[in-house]
């Protein structure tokens, strides 16, 4: 009993109460740290330090390079910028290349022009993609063995109005300049070294396609390194691995000086969560070749913008890339890794982070599962034997029940902050109609959806100590908060172990946190400094859990970064705050919770409480009624103006219906403005300028499937641009300007077989026009697509808005002959009938066509605001029926 009473504390307020600010403000000191690092980078080299480095990556050598590309415009696949003039340009580059390299090099160049067609689901989306005299411009660096290769991969084409200066010519250049340095090192690599130039990437995926099923080259790659970007500028990630071949993942350990990679980043793009996908899928699933995916993702503002240019980057990108990269080809072109990658050794997946870009660990999948199985055990083992040593073994009933306290504070508080969020989420949409306030002051999201979520947190804990804290107990205050820490531990080490059972490998990023807080209780222990008086055991927590705070506000800036600019592009239909707000909140819970205990240290904890909830309030009112709240900027006086726009995408369309059988009489036509909606905000802008436009066109404006015609006619006779995503009609008297355009032609109507049964019909029809153009078939009632000409099967229909058809797009690079399609029909029907078999839809797409636009579109395009960024097109869709 005497050991009870000198452990009894009875005096319950320890720190003094201003103490809460400080936790506070370590919060955001090491935010503050964590988000430096992501946005610092080393100086590029010059053109004086070639003298001294002629061998080293020279980013003021790339930068060149990318101006010269940037300088082209938009290069959308099959313009005269992409097919002509980005070829011109990077040919140069080869020349001026290979007049420079050293005599014990071999540079080889080919242009692959490549046609070709598969199929693929594209976000939950099933197509045919068909590609016609794509280009793809190669240049292998012969090795000393040449039987196995490394590629390295860009695309120089680029989305309609983006100069593409990020995604994706800032990885040509980067590639250019590895190829100019290698190829004047005076011995030669292990092993050869392609360098894929591919001009059809946006398109989506095709070029790579054509390469990697077509190309002699390809046979010889054993492993590739992808160069993309999802945003415009800063550190390129490494966000997909392998798969299956962790040698990949240990030479990236290995050979880079600034390392940036977080196996989340895998798992959360593979989920389709992000909008996006890059040419590593084509790679791995039809080359079935290992590689490693980077991309730039900051700054996703600009991303297949007109503000993705040169103005808003550095040569300090292109340095930093250029340096790890380099250091990788030299480590995998020399090793034997190449060679031995069909070895069977090369099995499994592997974790692997980076923490703040000083160091790089990675380790196997299994490892990984037992590391984090066995810190989540030894972690509760090691609190409860810290507070117990102390008080006594038998008393483990008064340390589980504070222990308790602290996990189920944890999670009510945690579900408290998420509902919380959630609420003023839905009350920024739907009630105040302020969604989105923090798209440009992404400062508001801390103030609006993570000052909440602890503020929660801290009443959740205060309370239970409040009404739950026996008055005589064995526990001092101290311990009794070093137990409810162990609460809290608990709370994540049973999230740990769930997600390690699930098979996510991104358990890591709580295991890493949890392996910090086990370092701090063991220290504790050992040093026997768990009683409270001269605060040192506070002191040690705090350290080791400042390390901590660097570790777990690095994923808010990683997941803010990313998903805050993808809600401008991500659809009208989802409230986008209740996306971010769920990701603040989760942020929010994983950062703060193992401070949170400590308010019961405090005197007057409710002060620190108070003014999270006056900072909660101030960000309510700044988002809801000041012009922060405002969600777009437009270009400002300086490139670090940096603008964060909103994405219009208007389609001047022209609709032909043809009488059956006939591809030359038109039965009717009309013309509009096609809309596709972005962004929460997309419908309101539209109707606001139509509206000024025309009185009245804004209230006529509608959605595709209220048009009457929707009933009969495939997808509503809509361009196949709308029919993935949420779109807007706005009828039109004036038509665009269409001299071209891709038309069908009946070729041959065959009966194969004629039965009591039904008929077998073979429709022979030829495309004819080189654009860029989606294709939809429609067979009718009681008609089956048994095959065609493209894919060796049939694949499945794309549904949408209560429509059915097989998706076919098929781009044009240079121009070509006619598209044979070839389609074989069942029925149940005799031939001989009247009745139709099937509907086609020809969509023909102008991107680049500023010249032909009517003067009344031109009008019309530059009305909307300046914080605007408007991708203007002229569209045609001819719907037949045979």
């Amino acid at each position: 009993m005497k050991a009870k009473e000198s452990n009894y504390d009875p005096n319950i307020h320890r720190l003094p109460w201003y103490g809460g600010w400080v936790l506070l403000a370590l919060v955001a000191l090491c935010g503050t740290v964590s988000y430096w690092s992501f946005f610092y980078l080393p100086p590029a080299l010059t053109a004086a330090d070639l003298a001294q480095q002629p061998l080293a990556f020279n980013g003021a050598r790339a930068w060149d390079t990318l101006t010269h590309l940037d300088a082209l415009g938009p290069k959308t696949t099959g313009s005269r910028a992409n097919e002509v003039r980005a070829v011109e340009v990077l040919e140069r580059e080869f020349s001026l290349i290979n007049a420079s390299h050293h005599p014990a090099q071999q540079v080889l160049y080919e242009k692959q022009i490549v046609s070709g067609q598969y199929g693929i689901n594209f976000f939950g989306s099933q197509m045919t993609s068909v590609y016609r005299r794509v280009q793809n411009l190669i240049v292998k660096l012969v090795g000393a063995e040449d039987r196995h290769a490394l590629m390295l991969n860009c695309h120089f084409d680029s989305v309609a109005s983006s100069p593409g200066a990020s995604d994706d010519c800032g990885s040509c250049a980067v590639m250019l300049e590895i190829l100019r340095v290698l190829s004047r090192t005076p011995e030669r690599n292990r092993h050869s070294i392609v360098f894929l130039f591919n001009g059809a990437e946006e398109t989506p995926l095709q070029a790579s396609h054509g390469f990697i099923t077509g190309h002699r080259w390809a046979r010889e790659v054993r492993a590739f390194l992808n160069l993309e970007s999802a945003g415009s500028g800063g550190k390129e990630l490494l966000f997909q691995s392998g798969p299956q071949h962790p040698w990949l993942i240990e030479a990236y350990s290995r050979a880079v000086r600034h390392p940036f990679g977080q196996a989340i980043g895998e798992e959360i793009f593979q989920s389709g969560l992000i909008p996006s996908d890059t040419d590593f899928r084509i790679f791995r699933d039809f080359g079935h070749v290992p590689g490693l995916d980077f991309a730039h993702i900051f700054n996703g503002y600009r991303y297949h913008t007109r503000y993705d240019s040169v103005q808003f980057l550095s040569p300090a990108v292109l340095q930093r890339t250029g340096d790890n990269i380099l250091s990788m080809v030299r480590l995998l072109a020399n090793g034997n890794q190449l060679a031995n990658r069909d070895d069977g050794q090369s099995e499994g997946s592997m974790v692997f982070f980076d923490f703040l870009g000083l160091f790089f660990i990675s380790y196997t999948a299994i490892e990984g599962t037992v590391l984090n199985i066995v810190v989540s055990i030894a972690g509760l083992l090691v609190g409860c034997w810290s507070v117990l040593a102390v008080v006594g073994w038998s008393n483990w009933r008064s340390m589980g029940r504070e222990m308790l306290h602290g996990f189920v504070a944890t999670l009510v508080g945690s579900g408290a902050g998420i509902g919380l969020n959630l609420a003023t989420a839905y009350g920024m949409d739907r009630i105040v109609d302020r969604s989105m306030s923090w798209y440009s002051s992404c400062w508001l999201v801390v103030g609006m959806y993570c000052v909440p979520v602890m503020m929660l947190l801290f009443i959740a804990h205060r309370e239970f100590h409040r009404l739950f804290s026996k008055s005589k107990t064995v526990l001092s205050l101290t311990l009794t908060v070093q137990a409810r820490i162990v609460g809290v531990f608990l709370f994540w080490a049973l999230l740990t172990i769930g997600a390690t059972v699930y098979g996510l490998r991104s358990a890591y990023v709580i295991a890493i946190m949890l392996t910090l807080a086990l370092f701090s209780m063991t220290l504790t222990a050992l040093l026997k400094l768990q009683s409270f008086p001269g605060g040192y055991w506070l002191i040690i927590y705090l350290l080791v859990h400042s390390v901590a705070l660097l570790w777990t506000t690095q994923f808010y800036h990683i997941f803010t970064n990313i998903f805050i600019p993808i809600t401008g592009r991500s659809g009208a239909n989802d409230n986008p705050d209740l996306i971010i707000g769920i990701v603040a909140a989760a942020c929010t819970i994983f950062t703060t919770s193992f401070l949170v205990p400590l308010v019961n240290l405090l005197r007057k904890p409710y002060r620190t409480i108070g003014t999270l909830f006056v900072l909660f309030l101030a960000a309510l009112a700044l988002g809801t009624v000041s012009s922060f709240g405002f969600p777009y900027t437009g270009p400002g006086s300086s490139p670090s103006d940096a603008p964060k726009v909103q994405r219009i995408l208007v389609q001047h369309t022209v609709r032909q219906f043809y009488e059956p059988n006939s591809t030359q009489t038109v039965r009717s036509a009309d013309a509009g403005y096609l809309f596709r909606l972005w962004d929460r905000h997309n419908e309101r802008t539209v109707r606001d300028v139509l509206e000024k436009q025309s009185p009245g066109k804004g209230a006529s404006a509608l959605e595709p499937t209220e048009l009457p015609e929707c009933k009969r006619e495939v997808f509503c006779g809509m361009p196949g641009s709308a029919i993935r995503f949420t779109s807007l009609w706005s009828p039109q008297s004036n038509r665009p300007n269409t001299p071209d355009m891709v038309k069908l032609s009946l070729d041959r109507w065959e009966v194969v077989r004629r039965n009591a049964n039904g008929s077998s019909i073979k429709l022979t029809i030829s495309l004819n026009g080189s654009f860029q153009s989606t294709i939809l078939v429609r067979p009718r009632h009681n008609v089956r697509l048994t095959g065609w000409n493209l894919t060796p099967e049939v694949p499945v229909k794309l549904a949408a808005a209560g429509h059915k058809a097989y998706f076919l797009l098929i781009t044009h690079g240079l121009a070509g002959e006619p598209v044979p399609l070839i389609l074989d029909l069942e029925t149940d029907r005799q031939s001989d009938t009247v009745e139709p078999l099937v509907d086609i839809s020809v969509t023909s797409n102008f991107w680049e066509y500023h010249e032909h636009f009517t003067e009344e579109f031109s009008r019309f395009v530059a009305s909307f605001p300046s914080w605007a960024h408007v991708v203007p097109s002229v569209t045609v869709v001819n719907v037949y029926t045979f």
